[in-house]
């Protein structure tokens, strides 16, 4: 038998992003002007008909478990058919997640939900569009000794390159960059061969990411001190939120300024 190889030319110039925050936040609105900063054409599967940007909202049919998978998964297979649109936005993770528990007796409707929702994330991974997840506070990875974030939910995380937490602040909303991670073409420059590589950050988002391990340090009940800080740092690169690479510069960064210039 032959060998075939991926092409991996298409999909490292593929965006895989997820923005998250509290309700209210600024979620959808934040994609939709990602979408027009990065000339992207979306459209929209709004889970909780709370959507009300100018983004193109399909109609679907959320009345129950089978209803919802069937016609999310013939949506998104007809997308990928579709040139009038190159981005997919799920709007309502967590919703989604909550849909997808079949009518089934005991623990077989949460396998159930697990088995549709892979199928769905399949699905979007095939279509070839940019992808932009879109959920509450509670898709961020949570991984300590007395909490640990749904397997649904780590998948998510892990298979984006991009993840944005948005917040309301008095003057209006804004966001922070948790992950940025991009690609480079092969021969673009001297110094790459082509493959993964994380996009060179400046102090606003090492700030940022930075601010976000003290609230988890803060979360699990411990002392904010440049030690549990690093030692968070450890923890979150290891469970896949934090990229391997960043690790130096973020070390860095909470020696220099943290944890007191973080308030």
């Amino acid at each position: 038998m032959a060998l075939k190889f991926k092409n991996r030319s298409a999909e490292t110039n593929l965006r895989k992003v997820m923005i998250y925050g509290k309700d209210g936040s600024g979620k959808s609105t934040f994609a939709e002007q990602y979408c027009r900063e990065n000339n992207l054409k979306p459209v929209c599967i709004d889970i909780d008909d709370t959507n009300y940007t100018n983004v193109p909202i399909l109609e679907l049919n959320f009345r129950n478990d089978i209803k919802t998978y069937t016609g999310i998964k013939e949506a998104i297979e007809e997308i990928s058919r579709c040139d009038d649109f190159d981005t997919i936005i799920l709007d309502g993770v967590t919703s989604l997640l909550e849909m997808l528990v079949s009518k089934a007796k005991g623990l077989k409707k949460y396998s159930d939900r697990a088995e549709r929702f892979q199928d769905l994330l399949r699905a979007l991974m095939a279509s070839g569009k940019h992808l932009i997840f879109v959920g509450q506070a509670d898709m961020e990875v949570i991984y300590n000794e007395e909490f640990q974030s749904s397997k649904m939910v780590i998948k998510v995380n892990s298979i984006v390159n991009e993840k944005y937490l948005t917040y309301k602040k008095k003057e209006g909303y804004s966001h922070k960059v948790v992950k940025y991670r991009t690609f480079q073409e092969k021969g673009k420059d001297d110094t790459s061969v082509g493959g993964e590589t994380p996009k060179q950050v400046d102090d606003d988002p090492l700030r940022a990411i930075c601010q976000d391990i003290k609230r988890q340090v803060e979360l699990d009940g411990k002392l904010v001190t440049k030690s549990t800080m690093k030692s968070k740092l450890v923890k979150l690169i290891k469970a896949g939120e934090i990229e391997q690479d960043m690790r130096p510069s973020l070390i860095k960064y909470i020696q220099k300024h943290c944890p007191e210039e973080l308030d």
